[in-house]
C-alpha cells in the first residue's frame, strides 16, 4: 500500500512538473513575426480622451539596409483602474498615438540618428505594421481588456515613417499609409476598449 501511494506521489509530482513546464513555454512565446525580432512591452501609456493607461506590445527589427521594422502584437488595458472606458475608442487616432509611442521607446532603447547625417534630412526610414483584423475582450483571469490578431483573417495595416533627431527633438513624418496588404475581410467601424464582443474590426482605417 506504501508502494502504491509513493507511485501516486510520484506521479503527482511528474504531472506538476510537465504543468509548470507547459505554462513557461507558453510565457515564453513570442509575437514576433519571426526570429530575428525582438519583442518589448510599453507600459503606462496614457489615453488621452479616456484617460486610461494601457500597455502596448511590439516587436522590432534592423534590417541589413538600416529600415526598421516595427510590428505591433497587442494592445492590454487594466480593467480595474478608474477611467473612463466608453471614451477608450479604437480609432485611427488610437493606432496613430500607438505607433507615436513605439517609435519614442524604441528611439530610447536604440536611438535613432541626428537629421541631415548622411545627406538627407530623415534618414531613418521606419515600417510599423499590425494585423488588419483584431479583436478585443476582456481576460477574466487577468482582468484586462486585450486587443490583439483575429488568427483566421489574414492580411497586415502598414504605415511608413521616416525618423530622425534634429537638436534634441524627435522627429516623425509619415511617408505612406495606413495601407493593408493581404486579405481579411472585418468591419471598419472601431468598437471601445470595453465592446467585449468577439467580432474582428478594421485597424487599416
Amino acid at each position: 500500500m506504501k508502494r502504491f501511494s509513493n507511485i501516486l506521489v510520484a506521479l503527482g509530482v511528474t504531472m506538476l512538473l510537465l504543468t509548470v513546464g507547459m505554462k513557461s513555454e507558453v510565457v515564453a512565446q513570442s509575437c514576433c513575426p519571426s526570429g530575428l525580432y525582438t519583442q518589448l512591452t510599453i507600459t503606462n501609456v496614457t489615453h488621452p480622451t479616456s484617460g486610461c493607461k494601457f500597455s502596448i506590445t511590439y516587436c522590432y527589427y534592423n534590417e541589413p539596409t538600416g529600415t526598421r521594422k516595427i510590428f505591433i502584437c497587442k494592445i492590454t488595458v487594466d480593467a480595474t483602474q478608474p477611467c473612463n472606458f466608453s471614451l477608450f475608442t479604437l480609432d485611427s487616432d488610437f493606432w496613430e498615438l500607438v505607433d507615436q509611442k513605439v517609435l519614442s521607446d524604441l528611439h530610447s532603447k536604440d536611438s535613432f540618428v541626428p537629421c541631415g547625417e548622411g545627406g538627407g534630412q530623415s534618414n531613418m526610414i521606419v515600417e510599423s505594421s499590425r494585423a488588419k483584423c483584431q479583436k478585443v475582450y476582456h481576460d477574466i483571469v487577468l482582468d484586462t481588456y486585450v486587443v490583439e490578431a483575429c488568427d483566421a483573417e489574414p492580411g497586415l495595416c502598414v504605415s511608413v515613417y521616416t525618423v530622425c533627431v534634429d537638436n534634441g527633438v524627435f522627429v516623425i513624418n509619415p511617408v505612406s499609409g495606413p495601407t493593408y496588404i493581404g486579405g481579411g475581410d472585418c468591419p471598419t467601424t472601431p468598437p471601445n476598449i470595453n465592446s467585449n464582443t468577439p467580432t474582428c474590426f478594421n485597424t487599416c482605417q
